[in-house]
C-alpha cells in the first residue's frame, strides 16, 4: 500500500487501540477485547517494521480493498482458510444483493422523460454509481447521476453506496444542481480517506425539456439533438479531491426525441489486443442513433463493444445510461 494510506491506517489503529484500552479498563477479564487489542498491536508492529500489507505466507501484497475494510488482515486471498473463503464469498454475494437493491428501475418513464441503463460490474460488485433522484415532485424535476469511484471491488462498492445515501439525503433540501454537487463533494471529502474520489456527471432534467449538466471530471455526456451531437466537457474536478471545490453547470433545451448519453470509462477505455474503444468511436455511434429509444442506443453500444473486444475480457466496470425526451 502507498505510504499515505498506511499512515491513515496507522492513525485508525492507534485510535482503535485507545478505545480498546479504555473498554478493557471498564470491562474486566474480557478475553475477546484482549485478543483484539493484541491484533491491533501486531498490525502496528508490522507497520513499524514495514511488513504491513504483506501476506505472512507468500509475502505478496494483500489486496488493497480488503485492507481498507479490515486493517488487521495478515493473509492474501490465496491463503485464506476454507472457512474464511466461504465467509468471504457469502459477504460478496450479500454486497452484490445490497448494491442491486440500490439501483433504480432499469427502464422507466418519469415526468416526460424515458430512460434505460446497462450496469455491468467487472467483478461481483461495482464501483460505478447509477441513480435517478426525484428532486422536486411539484415542478417535476429529476436528477440522473452516473459516477465512477476510485478503486474496484468491495471498497469501491461501499463508496458507491455512500454516494447514493448522500444524494438522496441532499435531494430534499431544494438545492440547485451545482450547489448539490458542491455539498456532496464537501461531505464526501470529510467522510472518506484522502485517496478516495469519484468522477461524476449529474444531469437535472425538467418536464419542459430544460436540462442542466454538471460534469465533475467524468467522461463527457453526449446530447443527441436534431442538429447534431453536443459533447459536455468537465465543469469541475472529481468530487472528493478538494473540499472547497466549485462546480459549474451547462444549460440546454432538448426537444421531443432528443437524448442524453452517460457512460463510464469501462466503455471508453475498454481495450482489445491493440487499441482502446475510445471517444471517437462513442461519438460515431451516437451520430448514427439520434431520435432512437434508449434501449436501442444501449444495444448498439453493447454490440459494437462486443465486436471490438473480439473475445478480450473486460477489465473495468461498465455502465451506460440513456435518457430521452418524450
Amino acid at each position: 500500500m502507498i505510504s499515505a494510506e498506511t499512515e491513515s491506517i496507522k492513525k485508525q489503529l492507534l485510535d482503535r487501540k485507545n478505545k480498546l484500552q479504555h473498554s478493557i479498563r471498564t470491562v474486566k477479564n474480557d478475553n475477546n477485547l484482549l485478543e483484539l487489542l493484541n491484533e491491533v498491536d501486531s498490525a502496528l508492529e508490522r507497520i513499524e517494521s514495514k511488513t504491513y500489507g504483506f501476506c505472512e505466507v507468500c509475502h505478496d501484497p494483500i489486496e488493497d480493498f480488503r485492507l481498507k475494510e479490515d486493517p488487521l488482515l495478515r493473509f492474501c486471498l490465496d491463503h485464506l482458510t476454507t472457512k474464511q473463503q466461504r465467509a468471504l464469498e457469502q459477504d460478496l454475494k450479500l454486497a452484490s444483493k445490497i448494491q442491486n437493491a440500490l439501483l433504480p428501475k432499469n427502464t422507466a418513464s418519469v415526468d416526460g422523460w424515458e430512460y434505460s441503463y446497462h450496469y455491468e460490474p467487472a467483478e461481483i460488485v461495482s464501483g460505478d454509481y447509477c441513480d435517478v433522484v426525484i428532486m422536486n415532485q411539484n415542478s417535476k424535476d429529476n436528477l440522473f447521476i452516473l459516477g465512477d469511484v476510485s478503486g474496484k471491488g468491495v471498497s469501491a462498492s461501499m463508496l458507491m453506496s455512500h454516494l447514493h445515501a448522500m444524494f438522496h439525503s441532499l435531494s430534499s433540501i431544494n438545492l440547485g444542481v451545482s450547489e448539490l454537487v458542491e455539498r456532496a463533494n464537501r461531505l464526501f471529502c470529510e467522510s472518506t480517506l484522502s485517496t478516495h474520489y469519484s468522477t461524476l456527471a449529474a444531469v437535472l432534467v425538467h418536464n419542459s425539456g430544460d436540462v442542466e449538466v454538471c460534469n465533475a471530471g467524468h467522461c463527457p455526456p453526449l446530447l443527441l439533438t436534431k442538429s447534431g451531437v453536443i459533447k459536455v466537457e468537465s465543469t469541475g474536478v472529481p468530487i472528493g479531491l478538494f473540499c472547497s471545490s466549485k462546480f459549474g453547470v451547462n444549460k440546454y433545451k432538448l426537444e421531443s426525441g432528443d437524448s442524453i448519453i452517460l457512460y463510464s470509462d469501462g466503455l471508453s477505455e475498454a481495450q482489445n489486443y491493440k487499441e482502446e474503444f475510445g471517444e471517437n468511436r462513442i461519438l460515431s455511434i451516437a451520430n448514427s442513433f439520434t431520435n432512437s429509444n434508449p434501449q436501442k442506443i444501449i444495444a448498439a453500444y453493447l454490440d459494437e463493444l462486443k465486436s471490438f473486444l473480439s473475445g478480450s475480457l473486460k477489465s473495468d466496470d461498465l455502465t451506460l445510461l440513456v435518457i430521452r425526451k418524450q
